[in-house]
């Protein structure tokens, strides 16, 4: 019987995919690309989810696309897993949620990928990051890349296909938190837990004005935020945490 290529867990609000291919240094497959569509599908409506952490544990992240996969293509295996990146780096672009890439050890090709297409990137201390199918010929994702590290370093990254470390990383601004190795995935779930506590309305609000706002002109955005904040602000879960707040208040004095 195979293994499973992913584990799934929710706990307090955070929903944690973790890559479970060790002996592949976590490398892309149809069977990961498919249980991680359907988990951040069945994720997409749950309220008990409010955000989501990609890892690979504390060694590696995700070394690529699977050389096994890659040197036997056919024409349909082929056509399967371009409609198998299409799926996952839709999902993840345009999620709904907060979503946190956990990268230790190799984050590479379509490792790397996935965790861009991330919101928020918590590095360790023994991550490796870049685009190495490029050597080979191939091209990676350039967008959204360069609007995270701005265009040079894209640019320097998907020409030459040359790795980076995490130091390197935390400077171009591809990683936006840097921890000792063997801390990362909790940092991440940290992070998300804070996310989660805002509440999953509040989380589901915050999120789609990440990704509509940078596309407006700055009188739209105020707008839509607006109308944003004049929505959340009567839902019960935020008039309850008010409340209870101003009452705190109240004692204190």
């Amino acid at each position: 019987m195979t293994a499973p290529a992913i584990s799934a867990s929710t706990t307090g609000g955070v929903g944690t995919i973790t890559f479970d291919r060790p002996e592949r240094r976590n490398a892309l497959s149809l069977e990961l690309f498919g249980a991680l569509g359907d988990h951040l599908d069945a994720w997409r409506t749950d309220d008990d989810v409010a955000a989501v952490v990609l890892t690979g544990g504390e060694e590696m992240f995700c070394a690529g696309l699977d050389l096994d996969l890659q040197s036997g293509f056919t024409q349909e295996t082929r056509a399967a897993y371009a409609a198998a990146c299409l799926r996952v780096y839709g999902a993840l672009l345009d999620y709904p949620k907060p979503t946190i890439a956990a990268c230790a050890g190799p984050t590479l090709g379509g490792g790397c990928d996935i965790a861009v297409f991330c919101d928020i990137r918590v590095g360790a201390e023994n991550a490796v990051f870049g685009f190495p199918q490029v050597k080979f010929g191939l091209t990676p994702y350039f967008s959204p890349l360069w609007k995270i590290v701005g265009l040079s370093q894209a640019k320097l990254l998907t020409l030459t296909g040359d790795r980076i470390d995490a130091a390197e990383a935390l400077r171009i601004g591809l990683v936006d938190r840097l921890v000792p190795t063997g801390g990362v995935v909790a940092e991440a779930t940290r992070i998300a837990a804070s996310i989660a506590a805002t509440s999953t309305k509040s989380a589901l609000f915050n999120k789609e004005m990440i990704l509509r706002s940078p596309a407006m002109d700055p009188i739209s955005a105020l707008s839509f935020e607006t109308m944003a904040y004049r929505e959340i602000v009567w839902h019960p879960d935020v008039v309850e945490r008010i409340t209870e707040a101003y009452a705190a208040i109240g004692k204190r004095s």
